[in-house]
């Protein structure tokens, strides 16, 4: 269910959590006037991305810019394998891009991980973790617990978060129910992360007690200065 954007994006809805408006078109109409209607740019993702063939060129995740786009998109579903779904696009900025990583253990307490800031992304402003840094945020983690409670959910949790400029609010963009990438980034000082600590709590072994190290880096080597590369005002 949270895997699958259709489903986030409905239960976000149930839940009252913060969660872009999103969109599920049903002909390619719809998905131009879809477009239109959340206002371009909008961000278009592919509810099951696991499900897209190697070589096509979809991308889990795009920004459409016209509703032509949208159109040309909305043609490729089937072979995508899954829903369109169209999303109001919040802007980055500094400060505005968040990750969240825990283990909700056996009781439904979240252990290990923590909250971590987006400093850079692959694609610029819409894609993967380049550059990253651990960084408490009290309001990021609390939302991260109250999802886990009011799911029952039990595992390993990487969260994405974007702030909303105008209102402040966290945005929950996806849910993935693994480890992420940049899960080692959150290793406490008695060597815990995410994996240990699931390890540990399915073998009913105690967790050693360690101490966060907020302000660590995590660096993507061969993304991160892909990432820093602007558009010069020629568009090239």
């Amino acid at each position: 269910l949270v895997a699958d954007k259709a489903g986030l994006a409905r239960l976000c809805a149930t839940l009252d959590v913060p969660h872009p408006l999103t969109l599920t078109p049903d002909s390619a109409d719809e998905a131009a006037a879809a477009a239109w209607r959340l206002g371009l740019p909008v961000v278009a993702k592919w509810s099951r991305p696991w499900l897209l063939p190697p070589g096509s060129g979809l991308r889990s995740t795009v920004l459409v810019r016209s509703a032509r786009e949208a159109r040309e998109l909305y043609a490729r579903r089937e072979e995508a394998g899954s829903t369109l779904l169209l999303q109001a696009f919040l802007p980055p900025g500094p400060d505005r891009d968040w990750f969240f990583h825990g283990y909700a253990d056996r009781a439904g307490g979240v252990r290990a991980g923590g909250a971590g800031l987006k400093l850079r992304s692959r694609p610029r402003g819409a894609g993967l973790t380049a550059v990253g840094r651990w960084e408490p945020n009290p309001q990021v983690r609390t939302l991260a617990e109250r999802l886990t409670v009011e799911l029952g959910y039990r595992g390993i949790l990487d969260l994405d978060f974007r702030r909303c400029a105008d209102t402040g609010d966290y945005h929950l963009l996806d849910f993935n129910p693994r480890p992420g990438a940049q899960f080692r980034l959150f290793t406490d000082t008695a060597g815990l992360d995410v994996v240990r600590a699931q390890h540990l709590d399915l073998t009913h072994r105690p967790l050693p007690a360690g101490a966060p190290v907020p302000g660590r880096a995590f660096v993507v080597e061969n993304y991160a200065p892909l990432g820093a590369l602007r558009r010069t005002p020629g568009g090239r």
